[in-house]
């Protein structure tokens, strides 16, 4: 019985970091998507006022 309930535990802490690490990855590729959208404004509002 001791046996299954710490394999239960720790299958569901590797879930868990599982889930995590997804999420936390999906926050980076999501900022980096967002990082370089706001680098392309910038170089589009540059190269505008420069061309002006």
């Amino acid at each position: 019985i001791l046996s299954f309930s710490e394999g239960s535990s720790n299958t569901h802490l590797s879930l868990e970091s599982m889930s995590s690490s997804g999420f936390l990855t999906m926050l980076s590729v999501s900022a980096t998507a967002a990082g370089a959208k706001m680098v392309c404004t910038i170089n589009l509002c540059l190269l505008f006022s420069l061309g002006s």
